[in-house]
């Protein structure tokens, strides 16, 4: 039995954005779905307001303040919500700085209808720094694809919890994935297109004469990615331990990344271990405290 799509609304998270950077993406994914629905977690009310006004006489575009940060997971899950009210079947799910090409969807929207009814989500290589990112060089069936960009059935991932909110940010889409596929769901990478996404703050470095990019991220999300990594290894080593073992591989990459040569590197580093150590405590949620 083949997939059927019937109508497709996209949702942005926001935080804090660039505005009018937001606004072209906007233009060019709003020609692509029925809708467009914008869950902002900004902390800073005036450009809230800013962004509300911005898109307040736009068509099909539907704006959701979450007064505050509440999390990746929660907004995403507030788009879903939204988006299963306004009679979607398949949501895409969007980061604020995403470029995404004007037959995007079409694209994704092709692939699914061959699909056997399993596939549950869709995704595609993505452009980060001049790099590209992909799990498979031809496509195909994948373990793992990431929040941006990503084509999933609205039942499906209320079939299976929605998107994890005691995560917070970060491994909410490998969550996601993972619990997919626990569920005999599958999803598949498409080569047929791509997007431009950013992956932190990209930087090329050379240390003794080998070149490797790192990521920069804050110290407040190298907590997130260790505490919800820790908690994702715990939870599905059993069911896939070779995909545990190559994100304990890349965790221990990006830390020996942050000692070569990133800026605040004993803050990002202590950050890191508390992410540890409340993973390992089971101490879930937004963070507290302060970096």
């Amino acid at each position: 039995m083949k997939q059927q799509i019937n109508k497709i609304i996209a949702v942005i998270v926001t935080f804090n954005p660039d505005i009018e950077r937001l606004y072209e993406n906007f233009l060019v994914l709003r020609s692509q779905v029925a809708g467009v629905v914008i869950v902002d977690n900004s902390d800073n009310s005036p450009l809230a307001k800013q962004t509300q006004s911005r898109f307040a006489e736009e068509d099909f575009c539907y704006y959701l303040n979450n007064s505050g940060n509440q999390g990746i997971a929660h907004a995403l899950n507030r788009g879903l919500e939204y988006a299963s009210k306004l009679g979607a079947d398949w949501l895409l799910t969007m980061d604020q700085d995403s470029c995404l090409p004007k037959n995007y969807v079409a694209i994704l929207s092709s692939v699914i209808s061959v699909s056997d009814a399993s596939v549950a989500s869709i995704g595609t290589p993505f452009y980060s720094g001049g790099r590209v990112f992909s799990e498979k060089k031809s496509g195909g069936s994948v373990k793992l694809l990431i929040t941006s960009g990503n084509l999933v059935q609205i039942n499906a991932v209320q079939k299976v919890g929605n998107f994890r909110e005691d995560f917070f940010i970060d491994y909410v889409d490998f969550d996601l994935s993972v619990r997919l596929r626990k569920a005999g769901f599958k999803l598949i990478e498409t080569h047929e297109t791509n997007f431009q996404h950013r992956l932190g703050l990209p930087e090329k470095r050379t240390f003794l004469g080998t070149t490797y990019f790192s990521s920069n991220y804050s110290p407040l999300r190298q907590y997130y990615m260790s505490r919800n990594r820790i908690v994702f290894f715990r939870e599905n080593f059993l069911y896939d331990p070779l995909l545990v073992l190559k994100c304990v591989y890349d965790m221990m990459k990006e830390l020996v990344k942050i000692l070569l040569g990133e800026k605040a590197r004993a803050i990002k580093t202590r950050a890191i271990f508390e992410g540890i150590r409340d993973g390992i405590f089971g101490k879930m949620g937004k963070h507290s405290g302060i970096f």
